[in-house]
């Protein structure tokens, strides 16, 4: 239905056809850093206020997110034109993402620091019955249908320095709930062959929804709520959504966790204040931080957005099997033999090298290398016949 269900059937095939045995080689450290932040934009466009103009906030917009210095973050709301001002002015990022509905529509893009990270792979699926059909929004089997087509943008990245390799999201969730929880439960599905290799995964994003709420509790049902986990008192306010409306005495994040228990997920948090953004991260992630930048524009009541950013300081598992280790990869099925061929055994597996693999093989295989992230076998060129068992 979308990449990440043709990689659950890529692992199955590199079993069937290759007998792998794993260990893991020893690494001095098992894991790595990643600031995660995200980001609801506001979508460009005429505010009953001009001071909350994309013209008039974009610079200090611009300024917060550098302040902010995350090392990849999600953006919602982004419309083309926006799109070209985060390209232009946060040149030291890559921006992956496309567009939800038709060129002036709106994105939910990624953005990773180039010189931090390799972009292994990526692609944005559609949060509806058919995943990659641009611009559908459909769900039937009694689901309601999105208001709006609703996308989510996920990207594979490799840190070049600790070699670590993560899968990093961003979305934008219906208003409405029944498309919202259909929506989450996808996101979760299709990112679950990350999961399968030990591949850590970031889903972040305007949720539209309190933590009280299915479509969360669905969440945390495979994830990880950062701020509810991090290991020191998360600063900033509760609320993240903020409807340009200027407030100073917020409820902070250290009195709202006074008084909710994560244990008790059904008590009512909206009087806290709009909680709707999120950074949720997959078991095993360490969150050592977590702030919501209720920051004003300097010197006035306005704020940047209608959203404040949220931003997490992340330790992450740093050996993913697929991409690290040691592998002993023994050819133990036969193929059909049609003279000198070349034979893909792991499509879309996103290999970095061969370095870290042992290839045991028969007598009919010429070599074995790693093009492209994929394994492929090269048979010798002569005429024998190989008969599939």
């Amino acid at each position: 239905m979308c990449f990440i269900n043709k990689m659950k059937k890529t692992i199955a095939t590199f079993v069937l056809v290759a007998s792998a045995a794993l260990s893991a080689s020893a690494v001095e450290e098992p894991m790595f850093r990643v600031r995660a932040a995200s980001y609801n934009i506001r979508c460009q466009t005429s505010e009953s206020d001009s001071n909350n103009n994309w013209a008039n906030r974009k610079s200090d917009l611009v300024k917060l997110v550098k302040e902010i210095a995350p090392d990849v973050i999600g953006f919602q709301e982004v419309r083309s034109g926006q799109y070209s001002d985060l390209k232009d002015q946060l040149s030291r990022y890559t921006f992956i993402g496309a567009m939800r509905d038709g060129s002036n529509s709106e994105a939910t893009p990624v953005a990773f620091l180039t010189s931090r990270f390799a972009l292994l792979n990526s692609g944005t699926f559609w949060l509806s019955a058919t995943p990659n059909v641009s611009g559908s929004k459909k769900w039937g089997n009694g689901i309601e249908d999105s208001g709006l087509p609703r996308i989510c943008t996920w990207t594979l990245l490799k840190d070049r320095t600790s070699g670590g390799v993560l899968c990093f999201a961003s979305t934008h969730l219906d208003l409405k709930e029944g498309p919202r929880l259909a929506g989450m439960r996808l996101i979760i599905s299709s990112l679950a062959g990350f999961d399968a290799a030990e591949v850590p995964i970031v889903v972040v994003g305007d949720m539209n929804a309190l933590e009280t709420e299915a479509s969360m509790l669905a969440a945390i049902e495979t994830m990880q709520d950062s701020l509810l986990v991090s290991k020191t008192t998360p600063t900033g306010s509760w609320r993240t959504y903020n409807g340009f409306s200027w407030k100073t005495n917020e409820v902070s994040n250290e009195a709202a966790l006074s008084t909710y228990s994560a244990s008790k997920r059904s008590e009512n948090t909206s009087t806290l204040g709009k909680r709707i953004d999120y950074i949720f991260t997959s078991p095993g992630t360490e969150v050592e931080s977590f702030a919501t930048r209720n920051d004003a524009r300097p010197g006035k009541e306005y704020y940047p957005s209608d959203h404040y950013p949220v931003v997490a300081d992340l330790l992450m598992p740093r050996e993913n099997d697929l991409y690290t280790g040691t592998a002993r990869v023994e050819i133990t099925k036969d193929i059909p033999y049609v003279g000198y061929g070349r034979y893909v055994l792991t499509e879309g597996a996103n290999l970095v090298n061969d370095k870290n693999l042992e290839f045991v093989l028969p007598a009919w295989v010429e070599r074995a290398a790693v093009e492209n992230g994929e394994i492929v076998i090269y048979t010798k060129p002569r005429p024998f016949k190989v008969i599939l068992r």
